[in-house]
């Protein structure tokens, strides 16, 4: 799974894929990422960017990963249209899931990768 924000390792949701990670580590894909000036990023994926989404590739344990996926949908919002769940492949090659906002991104400010508000 590729994340790239509340959901990295020491961040607010973190929690929710600790105990099932086996694993992580620094990744990049290609697209745009944004701050909603909500709490949290939002990334648009694009194969085809300039730019990179800079964030964690979190290897989980596969006897969780279905049920795991369903919650983080949940967590996402994507029944209720801002995000989708869409593969995506790092700058390395790894394939991994990852959510990509459905949303205007318009009204969002572009950054170069997502700190928390301790961090700014």
């Amino acid at each position: 799974m590729f994340v790239y924000g509340t959901l990295m390792p020491g961040r607010l949701r973190w929690p929710l894929l600790e105990l099932h990670a086996t694993g992580h580590r620094i990744a990049a894909v290609r697209g745009h990422l944004f701050d909603t000036g909500q709490g949290w990023p939002a990334a648009v994926f694009d194969a085809d960017a300039a730019t990179t989404v800079p964030g964690v590739l979190v290897e989980l344990r596969d006897d969780v990963l279905d049920d795991l996926l369903t919650e983080l949908d949940l967590v996402e919002g994507v029944d209720h249209g801002h995000y989708e769940r869409v593969l995506v492949t790092t700058t390395n090659g790894a394939t991994a899931w990852a959510w990509s906002t459905l949303q205007d991104t318009s009204r969002y400010t572009p950054i170069d990768a997502w700190t928390t508000l301790d961090e700014r």
